[in-house]
């Protein structure tokens, strides 16, 4: 094996190595069905009702699941199936071209972080700022699509210029090959880069933790801001004596709605994202820890879809009160392959 490819995909063993390969096959497979998932149920929406009564959240959702899939399909599943042969890592059968382009896949992931965060402010705006989805959607929703996708094009596309997609650990990313050369972070400050540009791939890592900080706070300003915005509309409601929500207006209601959706939206990143850094940058991590993370960072579109599907699972269970919650999510996913065995 070269000297400048880590053994085992930076595990210490080969069977380390095919648990953390296979679990993120597993949990990105998942993730690929959830988005895929959703974006069915808006191009359902938008085919039987037309576009204009499309909503701005079924359309942020569905630009979410379209990033995700990309990113969930050439990073976690495909793997190391993209990764140069010469690595001699479990399952590496690409070249430098795979590697590109899982690289540049990877990139495209910051799309799954910008359309979170969008999510946030559009229903921080819908509760606190009192917006409608009419306004939101004429003052901000597509100047916010351009530059996500602007963005995510031009963060992906800079890389290849420098030579600058390597494989690390298991996978491709933006690193100098190899990936601990350089003044950059994460070298070593004396082996010398064969490809790639280290000062490069220290300006990309910057950015990342700068965008997994800004969505950490802004997600969790954003659930604060909701949830305040709905006690005080309780407060109101209990020195007026209203006796139950109805009395109240349909304006609280959705105001708790958003509020319920928002703190399960906010809950699946923080299990997708934070606990994977957790486990993977604690001080002394193990194996065990990296394998944990990397089972639940590519989960969070099938999270979103368990969210997004929530209030048909709800319907479906007070329709048939007896049904356990899980199989009122099996009938719902799978609603369309059951009627179809049903009519066969």
């Amino acid at each position: 094996m070269p000297d400048h490819y880590a053994p085992y995909s930076c595990m210490d063993n080969s069977r380390q190595e095919i648990a953390r390969v296979l679990v993120r096959k597993i949990s990105s497979s998942l993730s690929i069905l959830g988005s895929t998932h959703i974006l069915s149920l808006v191009w359902k929406k938008w085919r039987l009702d037309g576009p204009t009564k499309m909503d701005p959240y079924q359309r942020i959702m569905a630009m979410y699941g379209v990033f995700d899939i990309l990113f969930s399909f050439f990073y976690f599943f495909l793997g190391t199936w993209m990764t140069p042969a010469e690595t001699g890592w479990w399952g590496a059968v690409g070249n430098e071209k795979t590697c590109t382009m899982q690289g540049f896949f990877f990139m495209m992931g910051y799309g799954t972080a910008a359309y979170q965060m969008t999510l946030s402010l559009q229903m921080l705006l819908l509760v606190a700022y009192m917006w409608t989805p009419v306004q939101f959607a004429e003052l901000l929703e597509r100047k916010l699509h351009v530059f996500h996708i602007f963005t995510a094009i031009f963060m992906s596309l800079m890389p290849i210029f420098f030579d600058s997609y390597n494989p690390e650990c298991g996978n491709c990313r933006p690193v100098p090959k190899p990936y601990w050369c350089g003044d950059w972070v994460l070298g070593d400050g004396s082996t010398e880069c064969v490809r790639g540009d280290d000062t490069l791939a220290g300006v990309y890592q910057f950015i990342f933790w700068i965008i997994v900080s800004v969505i950490t706070l802004f997600c969790t300003g954003s659930m604060v801001g909701i949830y305040l915005s709905v006690y005080l509309q309780e407060r109101r409601m209990a020195r007026y004596s209203f006796e139950d929500e109805d009395d109240a207006g349909e304006g609280y209601k959705e105001s708790k709605r958003i509020r319920n959706t928002m703190i399960l939206y906010t809950s699946s990143f923080y299990i997708c994202w934070i606990i994977p850094f957790m486990c993977w940058y604690v001080p002394h991590s193990t194996p065990a820890l990296y394998i944990i993370g990397d089972f639940f960072f590519p989960l969070m579109g099938f999270f979103h879809m368990l969210v997004f599907t929530l209030p048909k699972c709800v319907k479906y269970q007070n329709e048939n009160p007896r049904t356990s919650i899980v199989v009122c999510y099996f009938f719902v996913i799978f609603q369309n392959q059951i009627d179809f065995v049903k009519r066969v």
